[in-house]
């Protein structure tokens, strides 16, 4: 190897390796050692809900009784509906039910291409409403 080339090689790695020391898994190991049909079940849209609604009830579980979690999906030219259910449809498909500009609304997507924002919102404790996940014929409310 060439001294030009050693040096590449050497600008090109990562200066240290740690994995997990960011607290984020490495996805790339993970599924490494997964069976095929597990890491096909991982990579579903069902997971994809699944997992989001239990981070949104982890969250909401540290709130204040006067704060709820909102999650918004943001739409390609910039808009966003506030949701009130989020779904599994086939493999990689997403469906969003909620509200936009003050109407109901439904919108699927691709899992890969869906954005969500996750935030809190101050409320009257009586007025704290659920997000519903559905996976599986199952609804999990949050």
């Amino acid at each position: 190897m060439s001294e030009e080339n050693e040096r590449e090689g050497i600008l090109r790695s990562p200066y240290i390796s740690l994995p997990g020391i960011t607290g984020m898994p490495d996805i790339g190991e993970i599924l490494a050692h997964m069976p095929a049909e597990a890491q096909h079940r991982f990579e579903s849209a069902g997971e994809f809900v699944k997992r989001l609604a239990h981070r949104v009830q982890k969250w909401r579980e540290r709130l204040a009784e006067d704060e709820q979690p909102v999650i918004l999906s943001i739409l390609a030219n910039g808009s966003a509906i506030e949701v009130r259910s989020v779904g599994e449809d086939g493999h990689s498909g997403v469906v969003i039910e909620g509200v936009l500009d003050g109407a109901s609304c439904m919108f699927v997507s691709h899992q890969a291409s869906l954005q969500v924002l996750c935030y809190t919102q101050k409320v009257e404790p009586e007025q704290r409403r659920k997000i519903g996940f559905h996976v599986g014929g199952e609804e999990i409310e949050v």
